[in-house]
């Protein structure tokens, strides 16, 4: 008899992952708040029509498809599934650390 999984299989990379796209998403209004710009213009466009909460929404369906595509993966080749989230939390800390970046430079000059 067959038995259905109900957990995910890379837990603590989804829990890394989520963390830091929220991360993302906060650090990414303080800059805007401070007179910086979205540099992703995908993610411009999508502040432009549908305002915060479509942004907010935009990066979370990113988060979902970025989760079930290393679900997916991970059902042929655990590696390769497990590698992908951990790509995604690579490209995820890029936004972040320039965010940081440009707060502390933002904030030493007051």
């Amino acid at each position: 008899m067959r038995t259905r999984a109900t957990s995910v299989r890379y837990p603590n990379l989804y829990t890394w992952f989520v963390f830091l796209a929220s991360l993302d998403v906060m650090l990414t209004y303080m800059v805007l708040q401070l007179g910086g710009y979205e540099a992703n213009e995908l993610a411009a466009t999508v502040m432009r029509t549908a305002g915060w909460h479509g942004m907010i929404a935009y990066k979370f369906v990113l988060v979902t498809v970025v989760i079930l595509l290393c679900e997916l993966i991970a059902r042929r080749d655990a590696h390769w599934g497990r590698r992908l989230g951990a790509i995604g939390i690579g490209l995820t800390c890029v936004p972040v650390v320039l965010a940081f970046v440009l707060l502390a430079t933002r904030l030493t000059r007051f």
